[in-house]
C-alpha cells in the first residue's frame, strides 16, 4: 500500500513539471481578445488629408455657438487597427435647436468601411447645449484622422 501511494506521489508530480511545448495560445471564450492591446503596426503612409477650412463654406454651420455636451471620439477600428490601416474621415451634420445631431454624412473618407462607421456612429452620439439665435445649424464639418492607432480630431 505505501508502494503504491508513493509510486502514485511520483508520477503526479512528475506530470506537473512537464512544460507545454507546442501548444498555440487559442482566444478563452468570453474574453475579449482585442487587437488594440497589441503595438500598432502601420502597412502603409497616412493620407494626405484635406484642408479643413476649403470644405466649409461660408454658410456651413453659421448662426450659433457649438458647445458640446457629450462629444466623443470614435473609437480605432479593431480590424482597421490589426491591419495597419491610416486613414481620415470627414463628416457633415446638422444639430438641431434644442442640441441633437441630425442628418450625419460621410463627405469624404479615406478609406472607407470601418473608418466612416465608427465616425458615423461616434457623431450619432454627440450632443449640444440648445442653440441660441437659430433654429438649427446646418452642414457642420468635422475631420477625424485615424493615424497610428490614435484617434484625433481636427
Amino acid at each position: 500500500m505505501r508502494v503504491l501511494l508513493l509510486s502514485l506521489t511520483l508520477s503526479v508530480s512528475a506530470c506537473a513539471g512537464v512544460p507545454e511545448v507546442g501548444l498555440p495560445d487559442l482566444p478563452v471564450p468570453g474574453l475579449e481578445n482585442d487587437v488594440r492591446d497589441r503595438p500598432f503596426m502601420p502597412t502603409g503612409d497616412y493620407p494626405v488629408p484635406p484642408n479643413v477650412e476649403r470644405l466649409i463654406g461660408p454658410e456651413d454651420c453659421r448662426g450659433s455657438t457649438l458647445a458640446a455636451v457629450r462629444a466623443d471620439l470614435p473609437q480605432y477600428p479593431a480590424r482597421e487597427y490589426g491591419r495597419g490601416r491610416q486613414g481620415w474621415v470627414v463628416v457633415r451634420f446638422d444639430v438641431a435647436q434644442a442640441g441633437q445631431v441630425e442628418n450625419i454624412r460621410i463627405a469624404r473618407s479615406v478609406p472607407g468601411g470601418g473608418f466612416s462607421r465608427e465616425s458615423r456612429r461616434a457623431v450619432s452620439d454627440w450632443e449640444f447645449q440648445p442653440l441660441s439665435n437659430v433654429d438649427r445649424l446646418q452642414n457642420c464639418v468635422v475631420l477625424f484622422e485615424f493615424r497610428a492607432g490614435e484617434v484625433r480630431i481636427r
